[in-house]
């Protein structure tokens, strides 16, 4: 039988890092399913989900808060099940672009949960001005999946209409479906 176990870790990042937990990982006999590493400040953070059988997985349960002990590292674990596709047959990218603002991600992420859409994949940095005279801009990427019933006319109109609220500038790809009568 096959198990799964969501792991994240996070520590000051230095070379070698995502190499001493992946070595680890195969040594105990896991398979790496998904995994994700960013940089937030100077701190390295992964996050991974991985399979194997029972011994497997309780052998990264037992030896990984050693191994992270001795690289300073905070980890937390938490097992799971296979991930199920929920059926969306609309998925859509967007992307915005916005003066650097306080609370602009929950703008978008309450959008999103208002209109029962799951976001598939956020991502979110601030670029920072070059001159003093200007303000740093904040740009976020999200990847989304709409249930069956959206109006994807409306949800655009709306996304739009959110941006213009916010002075951002934003787009909003849809895939997987003809776009015709869509506005561009």
């Amino acid at each position: 039988m096959e198990y799964f176990l969501v792991l994240t870790a996070v520590g000051t990042d230095r070379p070698g890092i995502s190499d001493e937990i992946t070595r680890l990982i195969t040594h105990c006999g896991c398979n790496i399913v998904d995994s994700r590493i960013a940089l937030f400040g100077h701190e390295f953070t992964l996050i991974m989900l991985l399979s194997g059988n029972a011994n497997a997985i309780s052998r990264v349960e037992s030896t990984l808060p050693l191994k992270a002990q001795q690289h300073d590292l905070l980890t937390v674990m938490k097992r799971t099940a296979k991930h199920e596709t929920r059926h969306c047959p609309y998925t859509a990218e967007l992307h915005i672009e916005a003066e650097d603002i306080p609370g602009l991600t929950q703008h978008f992420t309450k959008f999103m949960a208002a209109r029962n859409i799951d976001i598939a994949a956020l991502s979110a940095h601030t670029q920072e001005s070059q001159n003093s005279d200007q303000t740093n801009r904040f740009i976020i990427q999200m990847t989304v999946n709409l249930p069956e019933n959206s109006a994807l006319i409306t949800v655009q109109a709306d996304f739009q209409h959110l941006c213009e609220t916010l002075k951002a500038q934003g787009s909003i790809h849809f895939i997987g479906y003809s776009t015709a009568g869509l506005p561009s």
